[in-house]
């Protein structure tokens, strides 16, 4: 089956070729813009190949002649979406407030900073055990830690020769 490809080619300013082609692919569209151009290699110029259904020709003229014969078919064409509000922002103009959008999470409690997931109860007990048997290794087991976790506390702390 034929399709109609609507082929339009310029060289800088000037239109070389616009016009329709009836053809199987759009090689032979290709094909025949070359012969209509007289060239053998489309280099150097802006040419484009379209395909135009038929079907959506035929609803075409049908809508311009008034004859609606296949409304079923008929896609209705939407209104494209207001772009956003383009903002500037100035360096040298007044601070305006930021827009914060609500956090859905629940609230948390503020955990001490360097205490990933562990509150200050946990490491007070901690640090108790350490001092009561004075073995890291014991003292990560017992409260299911890891032994850099608890010897980085230590550290930051300062909880040798405490034990």
């Amino acid at each position: 089956m034929d399709k109609l490809y609507w082929i339009v080619c310029e060289d800088k300013d000037t239109t070389l070729f616009e016009g329709r082609y009836q053809g199987r692919t759009r090689g032979a569209a290709l094909k025949h813009l070359k012969d209509a151009v007289g060239r053998k290699s489309l280099n150097g110029l802006v040419f484009t190949i379209t395909e135009i259904p038929v079907p959506l020709i035929r609803e075409i003229v049908a809508e311009i002649l008034g004859e609606v014969t296949s409304a079923a078919n008929v896609v209705p064409l939407k209104a494209p979406e207001p772009e956003p509000k383009v903002e500037r922002f100035d360096a040298t103009a007044p601070a305006s407030e930021p827009k914060v959008k609500p956090s859905k999470k629940k609230a948390e409690p503020d955990a001490k900073v360097g205490n990933p997931g562990h509150g200050d109860e946990l490491w007070s007990k901690v640090q108790a055990h350490w001092k009561k048997c004075g073995n890291l290794r014991e003292t990560a087991r017992e409260f299911n830690l890891s032994p850099n976790s608890v010897k980085t506390r230590a550290r930051r702390e300062n909880w040798k020769g405490e034990a």
